[in-house]
């Protein structure tokens, strides 16, 4: 009578315990999406001084440097500077033709987040790390989705240059949806080694 009843409470809260992480996931996804928006916004409204009413690439903006870490040699320095993407990753594809781009990459971004969402309901709900990675890519993906609806460009404004042992690079300015996106794909591979490393452990227990 024990077991049987320790069972069926098992089974009940089963389904409360998966309902609760969604909870979890879904407010994860609301603080991204509100946190890039409002910083968007912010940067927007603080960094752009004009724009054009009939051409969105045509804008003029200011740049604010925070601050530099590290000596005249190997230096890091992060700045705010607002920017409109129009394509994708690198501002890849932003030349297309203005008819076709915007729809271009809803239908792209569309189809992706489609996927990233069957993916997540479909990775077990024990597997947590997968799980949060998956997330982060799926809110990153949605902020700039955002985005592209409403403006037909999606803004950036963290910028980051640095010069370490001679290699002086400008890398290309993002936003905080970029960070989760990046983030999601880091806890994933991070996940894939930690379970690479446990299932070598259990194949060598298991031979012995």
């Amino acid at each position: 009578m024990q077991n049987i009843s320790s069972n069926v409470t098992s089974k009940v809260n089963k389904p409360k315990q998966h309902k609760y992480s969604l909870h979890g996931f879904f407010f994860l996804f609301l603080g991204f999406v509100i946190l890039d928006q409002s910083t968007k916004l912010w940067s927007e409204k603080l960094y752009m001084v004009n724009s054009s009413l009939t051409d969105i690439r045509n804008y003029s903006q200011i740049s604010d440097h925070i601050f530099t870490i590290g000596s005249s040699q190997n230096w890091l320095s992060f700045d705010t500077t607002y920017v409109r993407n129009t394509g994708a990753a690198w501002g890849f594809l932003g030349n297309l033709p203005e008819n076709i781009r915007p729809y271009f990459f809803y239908v792209l971004t569309s189809i992706a987040m489609l996927i990233i969402l069957i993916i997540f309901f479909k990775t077990n709900a024990k597997q947590t790390m997968s799980r949060l990675g998956i997330a982060f890519i799926f809110s990153g993906a949605a902020g700039n989705f955002i985005d592209r609806v409403w403006l037909h460009y999606v803004i950036d404004w963290i910028h980051f240059k640095w010069d370490f042992l001679g290699w002086n690079y400008d890398y290309p300015v993002f936003n905080v949806a970029d960070c989760a996106v990046t983030g999601g794909v880091i806890i994933l591979i991070l996940d894939a080694i930690i379970d690479e490393i446990r299932n070598r452990k259990a194949k060598k227990l298991a031979k012995g």
